[in-house]
Parts: C-alpha cells; sequence; structure tokens
C-alpha cells in the first residue's frame, strides 16, 4: 500500500523567496538574537551583499563552503549568502571535535570554512584555523586569529546595492548525518525541493506573519536551517535564534509571552511542559500550535500540551535528512488521538508505502517505510555503495518499521535494525516505550535488545520517571504487552543520552544495559 500526492509546487529559490519577502513584509521583523534583528527588507539586502562579498572572495558557482554552524545572526546571514551565491553549503554542528571537523572537509573537498570566534567556551575558529590554510576561513565575531579574514570586513568591502543574480546551483547543501549507525553521510540535497517542503510545512503548521518562532534546533541540522530559516521565510513570521538552546534558555523565551509557534524535539516540548506544571511558567501564554519533530513522541506529552499548556493544535512531524527533513505530518484540526498514534500523512510531494517484501508479523502489515518524491537526495556524496543501500529506485528506505492505516497516516513501530527478535517473536521498542510513558509517574523512556542464550535477545528498559522504581514499570508493562515484550530489566535514569540533535543515543543504552547487566 501507498499513499501521497506527486505535485511539487514550484517555489523557485532562496534568493526569490527572500526577494517576495522584502517586497511585501519590508518592515516585518525576520530575524532576531538577542537585542539584534534585521526586518525582511534588511535580510534581503544582507544576504544580496554578503552574496556579492563572496563572489569577491572568489566563491564560485557550486563550490562548497563549509560552516561550523552556530544559532546566530552573523551565522544565518553568511550561510543564506553562501546559497544566494551560487555556493553549496556543508553545515558541521559546532560540538563535532576538529578532528571529525577536519574529516568532513576532507572528504567533500570544501573551498571555503567559515567559524565563529567562540561557542560554549570553545574557540572555534582558533581550532579551525590549524585544520585549513588562511585563505580558505573566514571567521565570524570580533576575535580569533588576526591573519583570517573576517566575515564583517568581507561584507563592508563588497558593493552596496548591488548583488549577483538568484543563485541556480540544483544542489546547495551537502546535509551530513550524525553518525549514529557509522560513519556521516552526506545528503545531497537540492535547492527547490526544499524551498517547496518548507512552503508545505509553513502551510500545514499555519505559520503566518505575526508568528513568533524561535529555532530550537542547530542551523547545522535540517530542521535548525531548512526548517528553521527558510520554512517562516514562507509565512513572513519572525524568526529567533538562540545561541545556545538549552532548558533555561527555551523556558525564559517562552515565558516572555510572544512566542506563538513552538517546534522542538520531544525533550524541548517537555522543558516547557514542565515548566508550566511546575508553576515557573504562567497560564495565559500565547503559544497556538506545537510542532514535534520525531519518529515517536510520547502520547502523554501530547495530551499534556494541550491539556496542561492550553496549545491549540499539536503537529507531530516526521522526516529524515535524506528526504530534506519532513515526510509526513499530522494537519491542523486533528483529533488528539490521531496525533498521539501517528506520525501523520504524506505532504505535498512526498508518497510514502511499506516496502514490498518486507512486512512482518503485526498491525496493519508492518514492515519498512520507505518514501519518493522531489525532496528525495538524489545520493550521498561520493559514496555510491552507501547510495544503492538506501535507494530503490526512487524510492528511499527510511529504516523505520511502520504500518500505514485506512487514513493514510503512518504509525511509527521503532527501527527496522532496533526490531528485537525474542525467540521468533517480533518486538517493536516503540511500542514498549508508549507503553511506559502512559505511566504517570515517567517523563521518557527507551527500549533496546541485549543478547540472551535462550531466546536470543530480549528487550530492557530505561526511564526517566518520578518516584518509581524498574520493578514497578516491569510491573506495569506486564499488564499491558504480550509476555515476550515485557523489559527484563528496567533501570531508572537521570536523563537519557542524547546525540547532537536530540534523538536518543540507542548505541549508549546498549552499551551501559551490557555493563550493568555484566555488574
Amino acid at each position: 500500500m501507498s499513499t501521497g500526492t506527486m505535485t511539487t509546487e514550484t517555489t523557485g529559490s532562496v534568493a526569490e523567496l527572500l526577494a517576495a519577502a522584502a517586497a511585501d513584509a519590508a518592515d516585518t521583523v525576520a530575524l532576531r538574537c538577542g537585542e539584534d534583528s534585521l526586518t525582511y527588507a534588511e535580510l534581503n539586502a544582507a544576504v544580496r551583499r554578503g552574496a556579492a562579498a563572496w563572489h569577491r572572495h572568489g566563491l564560485g558557482a557550486a563550490d562548497r563552503v563549509a560552516v561550523w554552524a552556530v544559532n546566530t545572526l552573523d551565522c544565518a546571514v553568511a550561510m543564506l549568502s553562501v546559497v544566494v551565491a551560487g555556493g553549496v553549503l556543508v553545515p558541521l554542528n559546532p560540538r563535532y571535535t576538529a578532528a571529525e571537523v577536519a574529516a568532513i572537509l576532507h572528504r567533500a573537498g570544501c573551498r571555503f570554512m567559515i567559524a565563529p570566534d567562540h561557542h560554549r567556551g570553545r574557540p572555534l575558529a582558533v581550532e579551525a584555523a590549524a585544520i585549513v590554510a588562511p585563505h580558505q576561513l573566514v571567521r565570524l565575531g570580533t576575535e580569533g586569529p588576526d591573519h583570517v579574514a573576517r566575515w564583517a570586513d568581507l561584507v563592508a568591502a563588497a558593493p552596496a546595492g548591488t548583488g549577483p543574480p538568484p543563485g541556480a546551483t540544483e544542489h546547495v547543501v551537502v546535509q551530513f548525518t550524525s553518525g549514529t549507525t557509522g560513519a556521516p553521510k552526506g545528503a545531497l540535497l537540492r535547492q527547490q525541493p526544499l524551498v517547496a517542503s518548507a512552503a508545505t510545512w509553513t502551510r500545514n503548521v499555519g505559520l503566518r506573519r505575526g508568528d513568533v518562532f524561535p529555532v530550537t534546533y542547530p542551523l547545522a541540522h535540517v530542521g535548525g536551517f531548512k526548517t528553521g530559516l527558510i520554512s517562516p521565510f514562507h509565512g513572513r513570521a519572525t524568526v529567533v535564534l538562540i545561541p545556545q538552546v538549552s532548558r533555561a534558555s527555551v523556558v525564559d523565551l517562552v515565558r516572555g509571552g510572544e512566542v506563538t509557534v513552538l517546534s522542538a524535539p520531544p525533550t524541548i516540548q517537555g522543558y516547557v511542559l514542565d515548566a508550566r506544571s511546575s508553576g515557573r511558567l504562567p497560564e495565559n501564554l500565547s503559544i497556538r500550535t506545537a510542532v514535534i519533530g520525531s519518529a515517536v513522541v510520547p502520547p502523554d506529552l501530547v495530551r499534556g500540551l494541550v491539556d496542561e499548556l492550553g496549545v491549540r493544535d499539536v503537529v507531530v512531524a516526521y522526516g529524515l535528512t535524506e528526504a530534506t527533513g519532513v515526510c509526513t505530518m499530522t494537519r491542523l484540526g486533528d483529533p488528539v488521538g490521531l496525533v498521539r498514534e501517528t506520525v501523520g500523512a504524506p505532504i505535498d510531494g512526498v508518497e510514502v508505502r511499506v516496502a514490498p517484501g518486507s512486512a512482518r508479523r503485526g498491525p496493519g502489515n508492518t514492515g519498512e517505510l520507505e518514501v519518493r518524491g522531489a525532496t528525495v537526495m538524489t545520493g550521498y556524496l561520493d559514496d555510491p555503495r552507501g547510495t544503492e543501500e538506501v535507494l530503490r529506485g526512487d524510492w528511499l528506505r527510511t529504516g523505520d518499521l511502520a504500518w500505514i492505516g485506512e487514513d493514510g497516516y503512518v504509525r511509527i513501530v521503532g527501527r527496522a535494525r532496533e526490531l528485537i527478535l525474542v525467540g521468533g517473536f517480533n518486538v517493536y521498542p516503540a511500542e514498549v516505550e508508549h507503553v511506559l510513558t502512559e505511566h504517570p509517574g515517567v517523563r521518557e523512556a527507551a527500549v533496546v535488545g541485549v543478547p540472551d542464550a535462550r531466546l536470543g535477545e530480549v528487550p530492557v528498559g530505561f526511564a526517566v520517571a518520578d518516584e518509581v522504581r524498574g520493578e514497578e514499570l516491569i510491573a506495569w508493562a506486564r499488564e499491558r504487552l504480550a509476555d515476550f515484550k515485557v523489559p527484563r530489566h528496567l533501570w531508572i535514569l537521570d536523563a537519557l543520552p542524547r546525540g547532537a540533535v536530540g534523538k536518543v543515543a540507542k548505541s549508549e543504552l546498549t552499551r551501559l544495559a551490557a555493563e550493568r547487566l555484566d555488574a
């Protein structure tokens, strides 16, 4: 079974989008970071002048520019300028070590690199200067190596009031994956599908002029650059950049009462909900819509956002880097029960199906979810074998196990490689996690498989919980699940380990489970 539409609106380039926004929302604040801000007219002018600066500095069509990206105004403008100049972005997570950055730079063949002077106490520009030649490096901020070009100086020297024609490069981003299953792979993403996908996301969320929209994902992530920047530009909303996203910084921003649409992973949405429940946030908040980007969303989080936080709509969005971010979304007005149980239906231009021959025992013909459409990457950078592993013709293997209801909505049950085979029976970690998070004392839960001499594998679990013991949660699960699905052990943690963009690090939990079982 497959479902979805195959029509994609023609939305043009990033340059055309910015020019259109500047024409009809000139005085609306486009970007804000701390006390600094740019209107749409100012942003368009800054990006065009930045593009001219890149050309003057020697950037050619399709040249790759690595950006050790941080969520600041100058970094956002520099990244957009690369695209408008016809270059190709290679975003780098600021949490990467210098060795990880050097490896990606070598693989991507970057002509230039941008690095901020400081981030979280690290002198990134100094670290970058030890990796690339001085003429390749451009630094953000006021500090850093004196012999390296400064972005503000390059822009100041560029001709004012002029700018290059809109960038027409097909590929605009080489988006490296998180590398949780091996070395990071660089997904080649195209400009028009990226802009069109952002337009669809904006329409489905109802983002509009007057909305205040904080970016809670790193700009180095597709959820930060595409969803965080490009999407709100379509709606002429005001984007708020948070240099260091944390529990305190997000809650403080929400407390200000301006945020109207909050798009964030479950962890950050949970921070806000916890702050409201504990009385650290006022009752009358302005959040109209909460968007949760995740394959698995705790059901009680959705209910809490509606009942306790007073959010009118919760939208769940599912996607992956290789498909330019979002693939499916629930819709405004969907019943809470549907939002709690699914990741929505395909967005415009995307089709989904359960891969032929992959169906396993489970509800609704469960199997590996595949997607296709213009948003699917053209392949991995210089990795034909890796590309062949995930692309079947024009269908992209997601690695997620799912089933599709008669309503066309997708239900994710877990990762294909996380499937736990217990004595011949399939156990989907997501199903067990949902049951555990339904316990009133559990905030988060994660389930992994460990080797077992008799059954091959058995599930074990971890939970972040208040005043609940592991034995109690095992008993809770036993009342609600078949015996082979019940975790054999369950440990309480203060927090689940996470990767750079907030995903639970299952590999770390598997290691931790092995250590505890050995002990």
